[in-house]
């Protein structure tokens, strides 16, 4: 069974104009603040860039972003530490879909080499996930 923890934490996200230095404004104003990011995704679509990230300090982030300009939404999703072996992700994507569970977006992080892994997921039920996220094997 893959060693694993679980809990919801808020994600933040922001749209804005797909540019050069998008990311580095946005992530300056965390760092001026001293907010680190726990985990980060960015993805372009249509002109936009979407960014999505998890901090060690959502409220102050938030404040912050907002200070600048930022339209910034907020929402619960689920971290995931696993183990980091070949059909840990496929196991939970599977469990959760037979659990009627809708992903919306989904994003990790992992060492190379490392042992485990950290999945962020975006999901239409946040409780349901976590249970799901426990028991997998």
């Amino acid at each position: 069974m893959a060693t694993t923890t679980v809990r919801k934490v808020g994600e933040l996200l922001i749209v804005t104009k797909n540019e050069i230095g998008a990311a580095a404004r946005i992530t300056s104003f965390l760092t001026r603040n001293n907010i680190n990011m726990e985990c980060f995704t960015g993805y372009e679509w249509g002109g936009e860039m979407a960014f999505r990230f998890v901090t060690g300090n959502n409220k102050k982030a938030r404040d912050v972003l907002v200070g600048a300009g930022y339209n910034v939404q907020e929402s619960n999703v689920v971290l995931w530490n696993t183990t980091n072996t070949p059909g840990t992700f496929t196991n939970a994507s599977t469990s959760l879909a037979e659990a009627d569970v809708n992903t919306y977006c989904t994003y990790s992080t992992a060492i190379p080499n490392s042992t485990t892994t950290t999945v962020i997921f975006n999901t239409s039920n946040p409780d349901r996930t976590m249970d799901v996220l426990q028991h997998i094997s």
